[in-house]
Formats: C-alpha cells, structure tokens, sequence
C-alpha cells in the first residue's frame, strides 16, 4: 500500500513514495547527526522525464526501497520550487542524486541511477560512511577550507569588450547547419538570440539577423516545436532539432515570446515570419497553461508516448499532467513576453493578458517588506529567491511602459527599495536569498547568480533612466562591474549579462510622451507612444508623463509645462523639441542619438 507524501512522483505506476522521504530542513541533518546516516538527497521535477523513470524503475525496487529506508535519510526536492537548493547540489542534471553528510557537504554525488548500480552505490556509501569516516571527513574539511578562503573577486571595469567577448562566444558556437548554439543537447539560449537581435537593431549587423532568423526558423520548423497542440518543447537531443526532450516550460516560453517579440520589431518581413509561430504559442499557453486568476501553470510533463503521436493518436489520450503551480518568476516572464507580442503584433488582447499576470504577482504573490513569494497553489508560499524578484520588477517595468500607467512604476520603486534592503551586497550585487533565510546545508554558502544580477542590473538601470535618479544608475553600475572580471567562466550563459552591459553603455533614446486634460490631447499622445513601442529601436524608454503628476521630472528635464498631447526624445538630460505627430519620432529619433557622445 502506497503512503502519502507530499512530494511529487511518476505519474506512471511507481513504488517512490514507499521510501519514507522527508521535506528538506534542519530537521533533515538534525536525523542525520542523531542517527549517523548519511542523507540522500533526490532532486527532481515535475516535468522531468528521466526523474519520472528512476521513480518507476529504480526507486521502485524493493532492494533500493529496503536500503534507503534502513540505512539513510533520504530528503527528495522539487527544482522548481527551491531553486536555492538546486543550485547549489545540482549535479549536472534532474533527476540529481547526492549522498550528504550530517552538515550538508556532499560526500559524492550523479544523476540518473539505474537501479542495480543504485545498489551498488548506495552499500558503498554505506560501507564507506562507516569505515573510511575519517577520509571522508578529511577530504570534506579540506573543501570547506578552499571554499572559506575562496577570496571575493575584484570588482572590474564595465567595457564594450565585455559584449564583444560574450559575442565571439556565441559566434563560435553557433551551428551553420541547423542554427543554434553548439551541439547536442541544443537548448534555445534565448538571451543569446536576443543579443543577436540586439546587434541587428543596433548596428545594422546582417550577420546577427541572419543567425537569429535562422534559429528561430529551424527550432519553430523542426521537432522542437509542438505542430499539433503549440508550444516549444524544453530542448532538442539532436543537433538539427528533431529529436526533442517533451516537457514544455512556462519558463521558457517567457523568453521565446520576448525573441518572437523583438525579431518581429526588426522588418516587416521579420513580421509576418514570427507573427504567425507567436500565435500558435500563445494559442498554446492560453488553452493549456493559462489560469483563470491571471497566473500560468508552471509546466506540462514530458510524455514521450503522448507528444510523438499526430493529432488523431493524441485524441483518446490523457494529456501530460500540467503542474498547476504558479512561479512567480516564470508568470512574471511570460507576462513580459505577452506585452512585448502585444507591442509588436498589435494584440490589445495579449496586453491585457499580459497585465493580468502582473496584477496576479502583485496582489497575491506579495510579502509586503518581505518581497514576492516563490509558487502560488491557491495560497503563496517560500519567500526569499531573487530570481523571483528580478523578474517581477523587470515585468512592472514593463507594464509601466506598455500600458503607460504609473502605478506600475510606483510599484517598481516599492520593489526596488525592498531587493536592495534584503539581497543586495554592498557595492556590489545581489545574493540569490534574502539575508536571514533558510541556511540548512550549503544554503549557508551565499551566491550571486550572474543572470539573476544582470536581470536586476538591468532593470536598475531602466529605473534610473526613467525616473532620472542617480540612485538606481549607481546600483546598476555596481552590479555589472561586480561581475566583469569573472563573466568569461560562465561561457554562453553570460549572454544576459553582456545584454545589460550593452544597454549601460549605450546612448538610449528616452521618449517622454506628455499627455493632457483634453481628449484630443491624450489620444495624441497615445498614438506617439505607440508607435514609440513599435519602432524598431535596439533599445529605448517610454513614458507617459502627467503635466501635474510629473511636474518636477518635467522640470528636470527642461520640458515646458504648457504643452500636451506631444513627445519629447531625450537622450541623458538633452531633449529634443516637442514632436506632435507619430510619423515625426523616427527623425527626432535618429536626430537626439546622432547629437550626443556617449
């Protein structure tokens, strides 16, 4: 008979929850100390596949039953909702399977098990636990010691080598065959797609274009992509894209959204290419993962049997279990991806998706001083992941920009103070956990993410160009330069770090839209800001402004109160003259950029 658990396990018949699994927390290693076992740490995720078989094949025989339960404590961990934890046992994959001492340290540590050499490695464990302790303990201390005198790297210089090198990279990798960054398994590196969008809008860079174009055709093209149901699948196994890993990711179609939304920005012609695979996705995300409080459900799992099949086999078929969790980072990306296709492709409809997720975050996903929560499942819980915070802020940001409504920007600073008052290190970055939270384990050991700190770098900088403070640019500018001595080791993954850098560097157009009492006055400047949204700019800030409301950034800037209904193209505290017209912001554009030296 099959004992509750509250952890998540195969849908398919399975013996899993037979092994007395705890929740992670003190109370784990306080057992572990107690008793003298080891712990057996099981990472997982809902929509992981391979997690899904060892709970059907390994985790279901009875020797592996009998030894875990008699001669470790075994604590099993959901990825996705403690992201904390992941990153610091992550083997190399899901499932991760890491034997801990009474402290935390991992003794040794793989991922997938087949069961007979899960016998195998756990007598070993076993046995070494007992009679090799005093090597173990020897080999662990000497890490602690490497790692506690690991000294903090110094802090650099923010260049545009910084883009170059992060550039070349991807240069290197990229796949002239099939598209794509190197070769099996292919993920979509969506920031990497992005930084090459980025160049095209920047710098006329064909090259760029081309590879990016090429990307999203072959992945949007091949098996990557559901062409019965929507939706992109996780990664390919293959290099050519054909062969794909099934699950598919609210957090990973935030991201896409974003490069369908920008690529589409470039042309006419880039247009009607994404518009169209923009559609099927969303299409995809409403009928699957939307929910009806204005969150997206974290994922759908990774059957294999399912998604190979056409249509009419699908058809007398359950669908794929949908974790209904909500993720306050990956609603959070998704609602910027749904904004941003709203933006290009006209779609009042996706905007107002788009803004229903931010309220969603913002109303039932909010701590108040204590920031956002991690998951929501009718009730919010776990505070204190950064990533959470980095994407919610970005998504106001954006909410205040595309819906021109200050309230989001008021909710933005409120966020901002907080992240800064509970993650951020001094001069520095951000931690990836609030300061005084969960420490059990390695969580001790504090880490600053590199693409969770370029997402808040970023969104800092937005901040300080928006409200002309210079309080928010100093932030941005520690944060970048807190990590541009170290970027290199993170390869292709420091593509949203050099995207951050780029922006930083570069001169930005900021249109000020100054809106108006009359209803002439505002629809004027509604049609300006509209078009300010779609134009195809690398980057750029858009407000609405209030005569009244936003009086003294209005004196700030030199703008003069008396007009309505019309834009102003600052770059920095230059502005140019008022444009009343749509068609006239390109010029006053390219006219505000040529001006200034950056």
């Amino acid at each position: 008979m099959t004992t509750y658990s509250p952890h998540h396990f195969s849908p398919r018949p399975n013996r899993a929850a037979e092994i007395p699994w705890m929740e992670w927390g003190p109370e784990v290693f306080e057992r572990s100390r107690a008793e003298d076992k080891p712990v057996l740490l099981g990472l997982s995720a809902v929509w992981c596949h391979w997690c899904h078989v060892m709970d059907e094949t390994t985790y279901s025989d009875q020797r592996v039953i009998d030894l875990v339960t008699s001669r470790f404590i075994p604590v099993r961990v959901d990825n996705d909702t403690r992201p904390d934890v992941n990153l610091r046992y992550n083997m190399g994959g899901w499932p991760t399977t890491a034997f801990l001492d009474g402290d935390g340290e991992v003794l040794v540590g793989l991922t997938y098990i087949p069961p007979d050499r899960m016998v195998e490695l756990l007598t070993r464990v076993n046995e070494a636990w007992f009679v090799q302790r005093d090597e173990l303990r020897a080999k662990i201390a000497e890490y602690r010691t490497q790692r506690d005198n690991r000294a903090e790297n110094e802090i650099g210089t923010i260049s545009s080598s910084i883009v170059d090198t992060v550039r070349a990279t991807f240069d290197d990798a990229y796949d002239s065959e099939n598209g794509g960054f190197g070769t099996a398994p292919k993920f979509p590196q969506t920031d990497g797609l992005r930084l090459l969008i980025r160049a095209a809008l920047r710098h006329e860079d064909a090259e760029a274009l081309h590879r990016a174009h090429t990307t999203v055709e072959r992945m949007a093209g091949g098996g990557m992509y559901d062409h019965v149901e929507g939706g992109f699948f996780r990664y390919s196994t293959t290099a050519d894209w054909s062969v794909p890993h099934f699950e598919k990711m609210s957090e990973d179609h935030g991201g896409l959204l974003l490069v369908l939304a920008e690529l589409g920005r470039v042309s006419e012609e880039e247009r009607e290419f994404t518009e169209p695979i923009a559609e099927q996705t969303i299409a995809y995300l409403d009928r699957k993962l939307s929910q009806r409080e204005g969150g997206f459900a974290g994922s759908q799992d990774a059957d294999e049997t399912y998604f190979a099949l056409d249509a009419d086999g699908r058809a007398p078929l359950d669908e794929p279990y949908v974790d209904p969790r909500v993720y306050a980072s990956w609603t959070a990306g998704l609602a910027r991806g749904y904004l941003a296709c709203g933006v290009t492709f006209e779609r009042r409809d996706w905007l107002e998706r788009g803004r229903r997720a931010v309220d969603f975050i913002w109303a039932r996903m909010r701590a108040g001083e204590a920031g956002i929560y991690r998951y929501y499942d009718n009730e919010p819980h776990l505070l204190g992941m950064i990533e959470d915070q980095a994407q919610t802020l970005l998504a106001l940001l954006d909410a205040h920009e595309v819906l021109g409504e200050s309230a989001y920007l008021d909710h933005a600073r409120q966020l901002a103070r907080i992240i800064e008052s509970h993650w951020r290190v001094q001069g520095r970055g951000f931690y990836d956990v609030a300061a005084g939270g969960d420490e059990t384990g390695l969580l001790a050991v504090r880490s600053k993410p590199i693409g969770e700190n370029a997402e808040l770098a970023d969104a800092y900088l937005r901040l300080g160009r928006l409200s002309h403070d210079e309080r928010y640019l100093r932030v941005a500018d520690d944060t970048l330069a807190d990590f541009a001595e170290t970027y290199e080791g993170s390869g292709t993954q420091a593509a949203g770090y050099a995207l951050a850098v780029e922006r930083f560097l570069s001169a930005e157009a900021e249109i000020q839209v100054v809106s108006g009492r009359s209803p002439e006055a505002k629809a004027r400047a509604n049609a300006i800001r509209e078009r300010a949204l779609q134009l195809p700019l690398a980057t750029r800030v858009v407000q609405l402004l209030d005569p009244e409301e936003d009086a003294s950034l209005m004196m700030q800037l030199g703008l003069p109160g008396d007009r309505e209904g019309v834009a102003y193209v600052c770059v920095g505290n230059v502005c140019s003259e008022p444009v009343e017209h749509p068609d006239e912001l390109g010029n006053a554009i390219t006219h505000a950029l040529s001006a200034v030296t950056y």
